[in-house]
């Protein structure tokens, strides 16, 4: 609120007027309310309710439970029929306005009656929330993370609290809280899109039926530019960033956060940037005291320009220029020494902070150098020459990178259903001359291994990712070798080894517990060390799970997209893909149905791909590509 004004469609506001239509709202919950709820006939439900149930309403402890239970629902139920749009919508304010009194060194405001330029999304993450739902009349509670893109005008963050304070106080679902919280973003802020994340624990859950007690459900609702997928993901990305933690001025010293626990106003993130170089978040923490430095903050970073970093672009050339070069001597038996240099996370990884993620899914190509892989296995072994079966896997690799591989995933054990497990030393003696060649190229290698030996070794040669279909829970050294390098980790969903995959293959919700475990993993993860923007996730197909089981987290592919971090998915040539095709097909035949799921998981906003035939999904991206581009044109 700067110049006493407030913008509204009808005309300018005063500042104390402005203020006073909060305060109406914030505190009606404890004045309106008490005219909307019958307190006598919602004792008298309770009294008949204990009765019912075969308690005696009248025993001491009792006694007062009816009135104690009318009297929570002031606060339970506070936010019905109370409108929570015309407030929010008579609070917002014109950027220009706020950048006007940002202080020296401000943008200058907008000429009269030009909308200001605002090209940032506004994030406020970690609200914490609870509601009651309407199916069990019991309560679900957690965390919301909101985002909206301004048009020409923006509000204080109080506000966004002000919102889900009175649209959770009612019976409701969390699939609608969400709904409801983008549309009077959508409606009130005038925005180009809103976005919000649910996350949230239900005693229906955990009190009831399956009794899930750690289940966590995770919802986004999305409108307008936010509602795209790349969008979406690149803002799901951002609130899952180490949050910027503000600092709130709290009248009531009991209600004061704790040491390292986040007020309750949430997370600001604004305008935050990613340096890949220095691995760092540029952006300051912004004390929330008050409406008007919340505004000309939020105004001075919406007039903030995004800078893109160029030289993934560079790379991407010179690589390719690089491979066209070489020739098959190159190729070859010994291509030079080993090729070693300290760690720097890779220009073409996707960091979760980075603003700018890749409009297209990373393509993953797979070089299995084992002689019992479901589908290749077997074609690059020599029993004769270890140099031979080397020279033919970097053919192979050669051919994946042409076709259009950005990484090449590198492994020596196959994790089939029913394998045995393959000795450290043998896994390492098949895939390290390989990584060490491969590197030294300048391919980007991933290296896929459960053993923590081989993974240190790999990177040792120049590997740039570690690929565990364990998520670290096969080798115990494994999380603390990651967090140690620093390299990005791909986390994979995992109950056992292969021997006894079938056996575990036991859900009742597949895609609720499929994701609870894999963020459990994630925690377990991060406990151990590692930053979060190192993980990408991987829900494991084929792992330990029945066809239904698959086709379950791929239709519910958004919500692992929602845990925050880059998603990878493995489906290429699963036996599941192969069971839509007829019962004789090849192997070979199942590229067709993964090359559909490459296309319909990249609208999902996933950050890559592993697949055996790269040209095949390489032009379902294309496709993708183009779809959303004709769109774009209409």
């Amino acid at each position: 609120m700067h110049g006493g004004f407030v913008s509204r469609e009808d005309g300018p506001m005063p500042a104390s007027r402005a203020v006073q239509s909060e305060d109406v709202l914030m505190n009606d919950v404890d004045s309106g309310s008490a005219d909307r709820v019958d307190l006598e006939r919602a004792r008298a439900a309770v009294r008949e309710f204990l009765a019912a149930i075969g308690e005696d309403p009248d025993r001491p402890g009792l006694a007062r439970t009816p009135e104690r239970v009318a009297d929570a629902a002031l606060e339970l139920f506070g936010g019905i029929g109370v409108d929570a749009v015309t407030p929010l919508s008579a609070a917002r304010f014109p950027v220009s306005d706020a950048a006007a009194s940002a202080g020296a060194g401000a943008p200058a405001p907008a000429a009269a009656g030009a909308a200001a330029p605002v090209s940032q999304p506004v994030v406020l993450r970690d609200l914490a929330f609870r509601s009651m739902c309407e199916h069990h009349l019991l309560p679900f509670s957690g965390r919301v993370h909101l985002a909206y893109v301004p048009s020409d005008s923006i509000v204080g963050f109080g506000r966004l609290h002000t919102l889900l304070e009175t649209l959770s106080a009612r019976a409701t679902l969390q699939e609608r809280l969400g709904d409801e919280l983008v549309d009077a973003m959508m409606t009130a802020l005038d925005a180009r899109g809103a976005l919000a994340v649910i996350e949230a624990s239900h005693a229906c859950a955990g009190l009831r039926g399956s009794r899930q007690q750690a289940g966590v459900v995770v919802t986004v609702s999305a409108r307008g530019e936010l509602a795209e997928p790349i969008a979406r993901s690149e803002i799901i990305a951002l609130i899952g960033a180490q949050p910027v933690v503000a600092e709130s001025v709290v009248a009531d010293e009991t209600h004061a956060a704790a040491p390292g626990i986040a007020p309750i106003i949430g997370h600001v993130l604004r305008g935050a940037r990613f340096d890949p170089m220095s691995g760092t978040l540029a952006s300051a923490a912004v004390p929330l005291e008050d409406d008007a430095s919340l505004e000309q903050s939020a105004a001075a970073e919406a007039r903030t320009p995004t800078q893109v970093n160029d030289r993934e672009v560079e790379e991407d050339a010179e690589g390719a220029a690089q491979l066209d070069a070489l020739t098959d001597e190159q190729w070859a038996e010994d291509s030079g020494p080993v090729h070693t240099r300290p760690f720097e996370l890779p220009q073409r990884f996707t960091n979760l902070l980075q603003p700018a993620i890749p409009k297209r899914p990373r393509l993953l190509g797979i070089l299995n150098i084992t002689p019992d892989s479901f589908s290749d296995g077997g074609k690059f072994e020599d029993l004769f020459s270890q140099n031979r079966r080397t020279t033919r896997a970097l053919r192979r690799a050669r051919e994946l990178v042409a076709q259009g591989a950005d990484i090449i995933d590198v492994g020596g054990e196959s994790t089939r259903p029913g394998a045995v497990r393959v000795p450290q030393e043998e896994e390492a003696a098949r895939v390290l001359p390989v990584v060490k060649e491969l590197a030294a190229l300048g391919v980007l290698v991933s290296i896929d291994t459960m053993y923590a030996r081989t993974a240190e070794a790999a990177l040792a040669l120049g590997a740039e990712y570690v690929n565990d279909v364990s998520g670290g829970q096969a080798d115990p050294a494994m999380l603390g070798l990651v967090a140690d390098s620093g390299n990005p980790f791909i986390l994979s969903h995992w109950r056992g080894h292969s021997i006894r995959m079938n056996e575990l293959a036991d859900y009742r919700d597949p895609a609720s517990e499929i994701l609870a475990e894999l963020a459990g993993a994630r925690d377990r993860a991060v406990d151990a060390g590692l930053d979060p923007s190192q993980i990408v996730l991987d829900p494991g197909l084929g792992f330990a799970k029945r066809r239904d089981d698959n086709w379950a987290v791929l239709r519910e592919l958004e919500q692992f997209v929602a845990l925050g971090h880059p998603l990878l998915v493995g489906a290429s040539r699963k036996r599941f893909t192969g069971e839509v095709l007829q019962p004789d097909a090849d192997v070979i035949e199942r590229d067709m149905p993964t090359a559909v799921i490459t296309a319909l998981a990249a609208k999902a906003g996933i950050w890559g791909v592993r697949v055996h035939n790269v040209e095949a999904n390489r032009v379902a991206l294309d496709v993708v590509d183009a779809w959303r581009e004709g769109a774009q044109d209409d």
